[in-house]
């Protein structure tokens, strides 16, 4: 039987699909030449008003949104989309928008999308279009691409309602087999099989990952790998073998470099398997790394870096290493609270040579993968006994960049989200909410349709679910939003991989739970991708340069030998990322005044949009306060 598909949440869409207009990006005339824009739009209010949600963002621009002549709010360039309920500007009858945007780099853009509900359910849509005309006489806005037909902007809120069940897991302690996939609810087009169930003497399973010849490597929790040959439809296991017997908790597998690279959490190290006589056995097993700490957030997935190097991330419980070079901020342990153990990505070459510490700063980021563009992502865990407090953070997804701290200090110590300006606090890609974060995978090796190719797979082990996460570039990081891909109770993912034919493949496990294996294929239409628009193909084109300075700043991190005027020329940009980067690298000069300076400058550039009496107004109804001095001096002290 197959999976049922997400029939509501295609209804809803359906639904909003045909209420509401979707919005161009716009600008006035040549966006080469043109530095700023002043759009203004009117519209009728009908008299009964029940809701009025706004979106507004921007492609490299910052634009002020008034409605009625009130300031709204303000979308940055590189901010997240600026989303209000903007009731309280209209009136019944005759409205105006206005938009003032100042371009900020190349391929500048604006579109805005305001749905409008009246008492009786009936549905408006004021969406940005060519029909926007410029304020400025002469001139004429320019459509530069149908923002509706990218993926992530069509994609609905995640909502964790009643059919969800925090403890669905339990169900499947005393399983005798896995769950049926004819109870799956999945997105239409594809469809899910149950490949086996996992014996008495197979234990529960953890982590997964195919070999050179197509063969399933699997880990038993307790110890052990077991590798599945699948038959030639690859629908079923003909051949189980047992490949390692005394690696306990492999959480993380990688196949590279001729090699089985093993994180064992429980055996507290990081391990390289060889079979050196081409006899289909590992016959030699060297311990590349060992980690000091506890095994609960412990020692997690692995992946291959597109330099070759292998990349291993790590939970709060393993200690920080020492001796290593340290890509993070050296100022960084002078401000407390500062702990042995948080969440961290290691990277080495393939023999273990060259370690160092990547990025820190997370509670418990189990997977982490790279896109096409060599950019590192995970999806990190919340502090569940912290809902409903003002430090609560929920589950994200983040980007992984050289020398990023994401601020998590255990509780109360973390930075808090509404510090987005602190140098350390690395914004996340994605909030994504309630949730236990598991394996992590791009859709770059699938059969599946493009959008999904390129999404990214996130595991959510609590609720049962794997979400698709559509990401655009957004400066030199990104941002995205995401879907509800397949979902099942009890679900409880550990991990997932592609196979050579392109279906994606994932397991249960856990807490020595009932552990079976699935198979998820696309059965819907073969489509051609379609042409990006004018505005995706220069964001893209920016997005590409942005990332290669960032790259180039980064490359002084950890690098003792590189004086402060070798990457001065490097001049601040607005992206927050590559600002955050050049400030670590003139850190790592040691340089203290003209750091501090720099220091200065940048948190001030990064703040001083918020700091305006406009923007602050239009944020008063924040709870928490933006950015002030006092955070910049606190970075200051680290050098007295």
């Amino acid at each position: 039987m197959s999976a049922r598909t997400l029939s509501l949440g295609l209804i809803l869409a359906a639904l909003t699909q045909s209420a509401f207009a979707l919005p161009h990006w716009i600008w006035r005339g040549n966006q080469e030449t043109a530095n700023s824009v002043a759009l203004q739009h009117t519209f009728n209010v009908p008299a009964k008003l029940k809701s009025a949600r706004l979106r507004l963002v921007t492609d490299y621009a910052i634009a002020r949104l008034s409605i009625n002549g009130q300031t709204a709010g303000i979308a940055e360039p590189y901010g997240p989309v600026l989303e209000l309920d903007v009731a309280r500007f209209l009136r019944p009858g005759r409205n105006e928008i206005r938009l003032v945007a100042q371009a900020m780099s190349s391929h500048p853009a604006v579109a805005l999308q305001l749905n409008l509900v009246d008492d009786q359910g009936k549905r408006q849509t004021v969406a940005t279009s060519p029909k926007w005309q410029p304020a400025a006489p002469g001139t004429k806005s320019v459509s530069h691409g149908d923002l509706g037909l990218e993926k992530w902007w069509n994609v609905s809120p995640l909502v964790i309602g009643e059919v969800d069940d925090y403890t669905q897991w339990k169900r499947a302690s005393n399983a005798k087999a896995g769950t049926d996939p004819a109870t799956f609810d999945l997105l239409p087009g594809y469809k899910v099989e149950l490949i086996r169930s996992a014996n008495k003497d197979e234990n529960s399973w953890v982590s997964l990952a195919f070999d050179p010849d197509g063969r399933l490597t699997v880990a038993r929790e307790d110890k052990g790998l077991i590798r599945y040959t699948l038959s030639k439809d690859h629908k079923q296991i003909i051949k189980a073998e047992s490949i390692n017997d005394d690696l306990k908790e492999c959480r993380g597998l990688l196949y590279a470099h001729d090699s089985l690279y093993v994180n064992a959490n429980n055996s507290k190290g990081l391990y390289r398997l060889q079979d050196t006589n081409g006899d289909g056995k590992f016959d030699r097993k060297e311990l590349l790394h060992a980690s000091d700490g506890g095994v609960g957030h412990g020692r997690n997935d692995l992946a291959l870096g597109p330099d070759g190097m292998i990349y291993a991330i790590h939970g709060d419980s393993v200690h920080l290493p020492g001796g290593i070079p340290d890509r993070t901020s050296p100022l960084r342990k002078n401000f407390a609270p500062f702990r042995k153990g948080e969440g961290h990505v290691l990277r080495m070459s393939p023999d273990g040579s060259n370690k160092e510490l990547f990025c820190g700063g997370m509670r418990n980021p189990y997977g982490i993968a790279f896109n096409t563009d060599g950019e590192a992502f995970t999806y990190d865990a919340d502090a569940e006994f912290d809902m409903g407090t003002p430090w609560y953070r929920p589950t994200q997804v983040k980007h992984l960049t050289s020398g990023a701290d994401f601020g998590w200090r255990a509780v109360t110590g973390s930075w808090p989200a509404y510090f987005p300006d602190h140098p350390d606090n690395t914004q996340p890609t994605l909030d994504i909410g309630k949730g236990s974060p598991t394996g992590v995978k791009f859709g770059t090796e699938s059969h599946f349709p493009r959008d999904y190719q390129k999404a990214l797979f996130i595991l959510d082990w609590t609720y049962g679910r794997i979400l698709a996460v559509h990401l655009i570039p957004r400066g030199s990081t990104y941002m995205g939003a995401a879907e509800v891909f397949l979902r099942g109770q009890p679900l409880h993912v550990t991990d997932l991989g592609f196979g050579p034919n392109g279906a994606m493949y994932f397991v249960t496990g856990g807490r020595k739970t009932q552990s079976a294996l699935y198979r998820v294929s696309y059965t819907g239409p073969n489509t051609q991708p379609r042409e990006l628009t004018e505005q995706e193909k220069g964001r893209g084109f920016m997005s590409r340069n942005f990332r290669k300075r960032r790259n180039e700043v980064e490359s002084i991190h950890a690098n003792k030998k590189n004086d402060f005027d070798e990457v001065a020329h490097w001049a601040p940009l607005d992206d927050p990322y590559t600002l955050g980067a050049l400030r670590i690298a003139f850190e790592h000069t040691g340089k203290k005044k003209k750091t501090l300076e720099l220091i200065k400058e940048l948190t001030e550039r990064l703040s001083i949009r918020r700091l305006t009496p406009e923007y602050l107004a239009a944020e008063a109804n924040l709870i928490e306060p933006p950015m002030m001095p006092e955070m910049l001096a606190a970075r200051l002290s680290g050098y007295k």
